[in-house]
């Protein structure tokens, strides 16, 4: 992992657990300052966002405002239709873009150009889940599929260890009985894969020593 991954992962942690506010993480990092901004800010928002739950009351009295001030400015003055057509075009073909090169991006592997940007687009993903849990799980089937597939190459290997051992060490510093119950099944079955595909990886060892 370099070392722009490492910060990057680290700051999500520490903005999902309240240590640091993205200010302060970008001040420390003033050397990755230019990339870790737009991805801080955007993990921000939407933390904070997925905790809001407007009350009843709240969404009713909002729509009666709205309703009244409709009804009280009738005759305001509309936007250019023209103006509409160009921002939703604009927009979509942004949208596009950034859809289209995450999607990209989900199938790359280690040593790709993507691959960071794979890693980047799953740390934002696990900040807003509900189930960080069951977050993990899913990237650690991901981990597993990309270790099979370089296997055959020792530095792209190196590297798709280290990721997968991560989310190793993350599921083994829980103590949850039952969020293991969830974990153990699904470490059996990929290193059951592991083991089918002639690789090793130290640390899932320490689950099921031979």
């Amino acid at each position: 992992m370099n070392e722009l991954e490492t910060v990057l992962e680290e700051s999500l942690e520490q903005i999902e657990n309240g240590e640091a506010s993205v200010d302060e993480i970008l001040a420390r990092h003033l050397e990755h300052s230019e990339q870790l901004s737009p991805l801080l800010q955007a993990a921000a928002k939407l933390s904070v966002g997925r905790q809001v739950r407007p009350s009843p009351m709240f969404r009713a009295r909002s729509r009666t405002e709205l309703n009244i001030y409709m009804q009280e400015h009738p005759q305001l003055r509309r936007v250019s239709p023209m103006f509409w057509r160009v921002s939703i075009a604009f927009f979509t073909v942004m949208l596009a873009l950034v859809a289209s090169g995450t999607a990209f991006a989900q199938r790359a592997l280690p040593g790709d150009r993507l691959y960071d940007w794979k890693l980047s687009s799953e740390s934002v993903w696990r900040l807003v889940s509900r189930d960080q849990l069951g977050t993990d799980l899913r990237l650690s089937d991901r981990r597993v599929s990309e270790l099979v597939a370089v296997s055959g190459d020792e530095i792209r290997k190196a590297r798709a260890v280290e990721n997968y051992e991560k989310l190793l060490m993350r599921f083994k510093s829980s103590e949850n009985v039952q969020d293991q119950e969830r974990i153990l099944p699904i470490l059996r079955s990929q290193h059951e894969s592991l083991i089918n595909a002639g690789v090793s990886v130290p640390e899932l060892e320490n689950y099921f020593p031979r």
